[in-house]
């Protein structure tokens, strides 16, 4: 079925530069906020405007008519727009002097100040436990991993314990099954 839209398509693969701006013309808005959507910036998606109707005007012949031309325009901006974003992603750069904290082999002094605190706390706690739990706390931090039912129990019991003690510095609860490593970091 022959539509106008259809018409102008093909008079702007045989060469019609007016065929072409008037099909620019009526899909343009639905281009730029397709762009815009995908990359959040107005200059960007102007220029992806820019660049979509630049290539559909030299790929014209490779429309084929097996979906709406809009359809095709918007598939051209899609592609262009996530070419943008990994070129974006990919030309990311940090400048020099924002840059010192990557390579300073020294923690800043409020991080120390924090470890030292948080070292303290877990210190104090760790000897508030049981002998039997704190034994084996120790035994476990220094690399000795015994593995017996009653040791991982033991173990177990005294996360949890130390878990809930320390709570309140992470301003809420934790669960008591929380006793995995990845809980622990988690927190």
């Amino acid at each position: 079925m022959e539509t106008p839209e259809n018409t102008l398509v093909a008079r702007a693969q045989s060469g019609s530069e007016d065929a072409f701006a008037e099909l620019a013309s009526k899909h343009s808005s639905k281009i730029y906020k397709y762009s815009l959507r995908i990359l959040q910036n107005r200059e960007d998606a102007e220029d992806n405007l820019q660049n979509v109707l630049l290539q559909a005007f030299r790929n014209i012949n490779t429309f084929q008519g097996k979906s709406q031309f809009s359809t095709w325009l918007v598939g051209i901006a899609v592609n262009e727009a996530l070419m943008k974003l990994r070129k974006r992603r990919r030309d990311k750069f940090v400048p020099l002097q924002d840059a010192s904290h990557f390579w300073s082999p020294r923690l800043s002094p409020e991080v120390q100040a924090t470890r030292a605190e948080m070292r303290a706390l877990l210190i104090k706690q760790i000897l508030r436990l049981s002998p039997l739990r704190r034994n084996e706390i120790l035994r476990f931090t220094m690399g000795e991993k015994r593995n017996t039912k009653a040791q991982k129990s033991t173990r177990f019991r005294a996360k949890s314990q130390l878990r809930e003690r320390l709570s309140y510095l992470f301003k809420r609860r934790i669960p008591r099954h929380c006793a995995t490593r990845q809980c622990v970091l988690a927190v």
